[in-house]
C-alpha cells in the first residue's frame, strides 16, 4: 500500500523534514490527496509553481505510530542550518500546535493545526 499524507494527517499541507544525510531540511509542501511522498524538484522551482514536487510511489514507507506526538511548530521543525523550502513564507517559528508523524525512512511530517 502506498503512503498518502492526506489520509495520515487529515490535511493537504504541512512541513516535511527531509533527512539529507547531513542534517534535516524543512520543506513546506502541499500534498493534497496525492499518493506517495513529495520529492522536491529544483529544476521545476524556476516555474511559477510554488510547490515543484514529484510524487513517488513508496509502498514500503509507513508512519512510526508509537512516535506520533503533539508539539509546537517552532520546536518540531529542523534547525540544522539548511535553507528551508518555504515559498509562501509561512512562519515556521510560530507557537502553533501541531501533530508530528515520524516516517520509517527518517523523514518527519509536521501538520500544524491551523493549516488546511
Amino acid at each position: 500500500m502506498n503512503i498518502n499524507l492526506h489520509d495520515i494527517t487529515g490535511q493537504e499541507s504541512g512541513v516535511i523534514l527531509v533527512d539529507t544525510g547531513a542534517g534535516r531540511q524543512n520543506v513546506v509542501a502541499n500534498w493534497g490527496d496525492r499518493d506517495g511522498l513529495p520529492y522536491f524538484m529544483p529544476y521545476y522551482a524556476a516555474t511559477s509553481d510554488p510547490f515543484p514536487f514529484l510524487f513517488m510511489d513508496v509502498a514500503d514507507i509507513h508512519v512510526d505510530r508509537p512516535l506520533v506526538h503533539k508539539g509546537r511548530l517552532r520546536d518540531e521543525v529542523a534547525h540544522d542550518g539548511f535553507d528551508d523550502w518555504n515559498p509562501l513564507n509561512d512562519d515556521l517559528e510560530s507557537d502553533e500546535p501541531c501533530t508530528v508523524y515520524p516516517l520509517s525512512n527518517g523523514w518527519t511530517v509536521v501538520a500544524p493545526e491551523n493549516w488546511n
